[in-house]
């Protein structure tokens, strides 16, 4: 396709030669007309690579209360956790502004202008986040013997291997080309050109593996009357989240102007050396040839994968309660036994979004005005490509939950595996041409 393009741009380029040439055959030569020349070239070459790794091996907290003939003793809260996180990001941002005026001089023959640009942008972004937690461990022991009212605080566990990885493009290009021809009655030449190249690639991997969490809130009550414990929170929890795009937006525009102004009064003769000597043949005025050409291309790719893995987790909590009464009860021999609320989960979740967006826009005007007609021109190309992969994947083995013995109040229990993955694709091109 691009070949054919640059065919039809030579082609044209024969045709403004032919008909130039065939204008001005039978005329004396005429002055000189100016010429302007405009070459605009803007290269860029991005990478950017970021790896984040972190690993936690055997981890392990314990908090051990024993209380032996202490009434009313007690621990504070108990807060243990063990947390594995890697957080990797890679990203490229490019902005390329190329713009161009001319103006022609206001003699009687017309000018030549030629301006072209060329913009071109590639950019490659790789991120990967791997987050590795094995045998983590969290252990709450309490034993109260011959302590009556001996208590201890809530108890929170938890064990979290997370891994966020994000790769990412964003490039602007805006490419703005002006021209006006004389004020005379002879047209002049004015060709513009203009081409946008992009080239975008990001990719981003996060993997989260948990292999073997346990929590364990164990309490034990001997003799004890009105001992009891707070509320116990347990987790296990395996994220993974990876997310890679490109957004690309480029905008060209031309704008033309030839001939005479409006109210310019043409000649009955061409004008030849200068404006104030007529030509000794009269001739009408040379018509202006205009055209304009725009190509802008876009490929992107992005690539997103999320893996979450939890193995073997594992939550018991397991308090006992002994001859635990209370004297001069109606009923001594009822043991008394309370906990507070039990909350346990075990999740692991795998997110992972790859998506490209890219905005073409291509503007042209031409007006052509003076004593005889113009030949206008304009050609324009967009071509975009977009690829968007996305894998998300969540697994969970064994995952297990265990009450022991005891009275508790609320008790809530869940094991959660989710996989969410999304792949889009947004493109929106526009072109727009007016002759006069």
């Amino acid at each position: 396709m691009r070949k054919s393009i640059l065919a039809c741009v030579a082609l044209t380029a024969a045709l403004v030669l032919a008909l130039s040439a065939g204008a001005w055959a039978d005329v004396a030569p005429p002055a000189v007309p100016s010429s302007q020349d405009v070459g605009q070239l803007a290269t860029n070459q991005q990478g950017a690579s970021s790896t984040a790794t972190s690993t936690q091996t055997n981890p392990s907290n314990q908090a051990i209360s024993v209380n032996i003939l202490s009434p009313h003793a007690g621990s504070g809260n108990v807060n243990q956790s063990n947390s594995s996180t890697a957080n990797s990001t890679a990203g490229n941002t490019n902005g390329t502004t190329q713009t161009a005026q001319q103006a022609a001089g206001g003699s009687c023959c017309g000018g030549t202008q030629a301006i072209g640009q060329a913009a071109g942008n590639s950019q490659e972004a790789g991120s990967h986040a791997t987050s590795t937690q094995t045998s983590p461990s969290n252990q709450a022991i309490s034993v109260n013997i011959l302590s009556p009212h001996a208590g201890s605080g809530d108890v929170n566990q938890s064990n979290s291997s997370s891994a966020n990885s994000s790769a990412g493009n964003t490039n602007g290009t805006s490419q703005t080309a002006q021209q006006a021809g004389g004020g005379g009655c002879c047209g002049g030449v004015q060709g513009i050109g203009q081409e946008a190249d992009n080239h975008q690639g990001a990719w981003s991997d996060a993997t989260s593996t948990q292999t073997n969490p346990s929590n364990q809130a164990i309490s034990v009550n001997i003799l004890s009357p009105g001992a009891g414990g707070g509320d116990v929170n347990q987790s296990n929890s395996s994220s993974a989240n990876s997310s890679a795009g490109n957004t690309n937006g480029t905008s060209q525009s031309a704008l033309q102007a030839s001939g005479a102004m409006p109210g310019v009064t043409c000649p009955t003769c061409h004008p030849c050396a200068i404006c104030t000597n007529p030509c000794p043949t009269c001739h009408p005025a040379t018509p202006g040839i205009q055209g304009i050409g725009q190509l802008a291309q876009s490929e992107q790719h992005a690539g997103s994968e999320a893996t979450s893995d939890q193995s073997g987790a594992s939550n018991v909590a397991a308090p006992v309660d002994l001859l635990g009464f209370k004297p001069h009860d109606d009923h001594p021999l009822v043991p008394v036994m309370s906990g507070g609320d039990v909350n346990q989960s075990n999740s692991s979740s795998a997110n992972s979004s790859a998506g490209n967006t890219n905005g073409t826009t291509q503007t042209a005007a031409q007006w052509a005005s003076g004593c005889c007609g113009g030949v206008q021109a304009i050609g324009q190309a967009a071509f975009n490509a977009q690829h968007a992969m996305s894998a998300a994947t969540s697994t969970q083995w064994c995952p297990s939950n265990l009450i022991l013995g005891g009275l508790f109040g609320n008790v809530t229990q869940s094991n959660a595996s989710d996989a969410l993955s999304e792949a889009g694709n947004t493109n929106g091109t526009s072109q727009g041409a007016t002759q006069a």
